[in-house]
């Protein structure tokens, strides 16, 4: 894929959330792409208001003329520390200046890469025939990444003790990220009658509305996200930010 091409998917959300990160790291690694995505924002501000009625396509043939001769610029000679800054708050201007939006399902992947990766471990047990030794077990395979045997794990104990509220959790959260939606939604959905301190399931529902993202999907991860904010719900700070980007 050729680096404009790259840059433009990144700035038009058609990124996935693995890939926009590997497209920030590579600018904190490749000060080359680094000079690339600054020669992009900067010819993007120059452009805006040619590009109101066609801007990708008015951009690419500005980018095209006016690419700045690949010298040793600022950039090079701020690296890493202060140019790396300098581009990410480019790349947020630039992002606002283009204007698009990112998708529940980028957002929820986003939620999912930095809150649900790894499950709690617990302190070990050694008696191989209790509950909480296999908990313990899943929670191992999970945090290994080996979410189908975790997930084998979390269902037999649910199904064993249907009031056992951690392995539905962590069943419905293995389903999420496998990718199997609509068994998430169903433990999730499970956990939403459970009087807790502590309980994001009506969170846990929304983000995988949204990253099932089927029609409707959208309406009714705002609905649960707005629920949680009203009633004061585990996982509120959280729901005011993705409903906010929603």
């Amino acid at each position: 894929m050729e680096s404009l091409e790259y840059i433009d998917n990144y700035f038009n959300g058609e990124l996935s959330a693995d890939e926009v990160r590997q497209f920030e790291q590579k600018i904190a690694d490749d000060p080359a792409f680094a000079e690339e995505v600054a020669d992009y924002l900067s010819m993007l501000q120059a452009a805006t208001e040619q590009l109101r009625e066609e801007k990708k396509k008015g951009f690419r043939e500005i980018y095209q003329q006016n690419k700045p001769a690949k010298t040793v610029s600022i950039v090079r000679k701020l690296w890493p520390s202060v140019a790396v800054a300098a581009l990410l708050a480019g790349i947020f201007f630039g992002w606002q200046l283009f204007n698009k939006p990112v998708s529940s399902e980028q957002l929820a992947d986003r939620y999912v890469h930095e809150k649900l990766q790894k499950l709690p471990v617990q302190m070990a047990v050694n008696d191989t025939n209790s509950v909480k030794y296999r908990m313990q077990e899943g929670t191992d395979l999970f945090n290994k990444d080996n979410l189908s045997g975790a997930l084998d794990y979390f269902e037999r104990i649910a199904k064993s003790d249907s009031t056992n509220y951690e392995a539905k959790q962590n069943a419905g959260i293995s389903a999420l990220r496998l990718g199997k939606y609509d068994m998430a939604l169903d433990y999730f959905n499970q956990l939403e009658s459970y009087t807790l301190q502590s309980n994001p399931a009506k969170l846990y529902l929304a983000i995988t509305h949204m990253k099932r993202n089927l029609p409707g999907d959208k309406e009714q991860a705002k609905k649960l996200l707005q629920e949680v904010i009203d009633q004061d719900l585990e996982g509120k700070d959280d729901a005011k930010e993705l409903l906010k980007q929603l």
